[in-house]
């Protein structure tokens, strides 16, 4: 008897030792590699930690050699020894009384084996990766220097295995992508909803130019060359500008420079203000955002013209806009965007012309298939789908479930679209509707 419970001992100690490795295996493969960068700067173990996860060959071999090893003793030990002592209870089933024996010691040592050295360590690792790959990482350095050989077999072996497959054995993982990130930022409810927001701008902007963020020229304040300093005061004060480009002729294409509001304190009343005015920083309209975001920085200014291929102006770009295309729309006592976006009593969105495409989702307009082309504003997006420029308001398109129509045209230009949700896409069931979009304060 005291030999069975030995045997009884020793299974428990092999599912143990299966836990241990099990669980080191899930530890190991669940660290990101930032966390690796951290450990590897805060301790000797960390350090131990990252060595060994930077060679999955060499971990991995080692662990499968542990959990292999104490999964055959186990099996060996209790296979027969332990089915034994069961053999007389069984004696009703005749000669199959130690078969039966066997295979419900073998059933029994199994789900044992599955629930206590398989499925919960690695739950537990998964939920505490950290704290135990750091209390593993010593010994299993270690095993894998002391069964280098064997180690270094099987490490071959399944390269030249992966290798068969037309795999790279030192392929390395890709790194998350934007559309990997958002999703990960969105489903981590660790993230408050302003650093959701900050997060998901800084990865949108990623690809964005200037293009998509200018103020258009037709929308831009400008000050003619010839204003006087009192006059631009007064102008600057009464339309809530701080800044505007100072142009000859009142054209964009012809501006001397910019003029801030502080830089007319002081200066005479009858001054005009192009003898003032700072020399205008230019940037092409295919400039990335964060390309021009880096030029903010650098050159310390805050408005800057945006030319075409051509050397014509297309418009504006302040630090505000870029840094409202990464942390949401900010207002001050002197914005007036909110005005922009109306919401009527059915829900309809009435958009201006200008609105940029890719703040609509912000409205919980999603629009996924919209076709492909270069347009930045929803007007831009209706005169695609038209295909021709409508002479008066009325004309609308389908995009995605949305209805798309033209609200308002001056010279030519669509200036209002309303946006409204199909009305087969109203209702989902008899007992679920779906809210209009509105305007998200957050984010503009």
């Amino acid at each position: 008897m005291q030999s069975y419970w030995s045997q009884l001992a020793l299974v428990g100690v092999l599912v143990i030792v299966n836990a241990a490795f099990a669980g080191s295996e899930m530890a190991l493969v669940s660290l990101r590699d930032s966390q690796l960068q951290r450990l590897e700067r805060s301790s000797r173990a960390g350090r131990t930690l990252a060595r060994l996860a930077k060679d999955p060959n060499r971990f991995l071999a080692t662990i499968q050699i542990g959990i292999t090893l104490a999964g055959f003793l186990a099996s060996a030990a209790a296979a027969v020894s332990l089915a034994k002592p069961l053999v007389p209870l069984l004696g009703a089933l005749g000669d199959a009384a130690e078969t039966v024996a066997i295979v419900g010691v073998t059933l029994a040592l199994t789900f044992v084996t599955l629930v206590f050295g398989e499925l919960a360590p690695k739950r537990i690792a998964m939920q505490s990766a950290e704290r135990w790959a750091l209390v593993v990482a010593r010994p299993l350095d270690l095993l894998a220097s002391v069964t280098r050989p064997a180690v270094w077999a099987l490490g071959a072996t399944s390269d030249l295995v992966v290798r068969l497959f037309g795999l790279n054995p030192k392929h390395e993982p890709e790194e998350i992508g934007p559309d990997e990130l958002r999703d990960i930022v969105a489903g981590n409810h660790g993230f408050t909803k302003e650093q959701r927001t900050i997060i998901a701008g800084a990865v949108e902007i990623a690809d964005r130019q200037l293009r998509a963020v200018l103020v258009p020229r037709l929308q831009v304040f400008t000050l003619d060359s010839g204003t006087t300093a009192e006059a631009a005061r007064l102008v600057l004060a009464a339309t809530g500008h701080s800044r505007a480009p100072v142009v000859r002729h009142g054209g964009l294409d012809d501006a001397v420079g910019v003029i801030h509001l502080r830089d007319l304190v002081g200066v005479p009343d009858d001054r005009p203000v192009d003898e003032i005015a700072r020399p205008p920083m230019l940037l092409p309209d295919s400039l990335p955002v964060v390309d021009a975001l880096r030029q903010f920085k650098a050159e310390r200014q805050h408005i800057a013209l945006v030319v075409d291929e051509r050397g014509a102006v297309d418009g504006i770009v302040t630090l505000e806009d870029i840094l409202e295309e990464i942390v949401g729309e900010i207002y001050d006592e002197t914005d007036r965007d909110l005005s922009s976006v109306r919401t009527e009593e059915d829900g309809t969105l009435v958009l201006p012309g200008t609105f940029p495409v890719h703040d609509l989702t912000d409205l919980g307009v999603e629009l996924p298939n919209r076709p492909a082309g270069d347009y930045t504003t929803i007007a831009g997006l209706v005169l695609i789908c038209l295909g021709h420029i409508p002479t008066v308001a009325g004309e609308s398109v389908s995009v995605d479930g949305w209805d798309l129509a033209v609200a308002g045209v001056d010279h030519h230009a669509i200036t209002e679209v309303r946006v409204r949700r199909h009305r087969r896409h109203e209702r989902h069931d008899d007992s679920e509707e779906v809210e209009a979009p509105v305007l998200d304060e957050a984010r503009g």
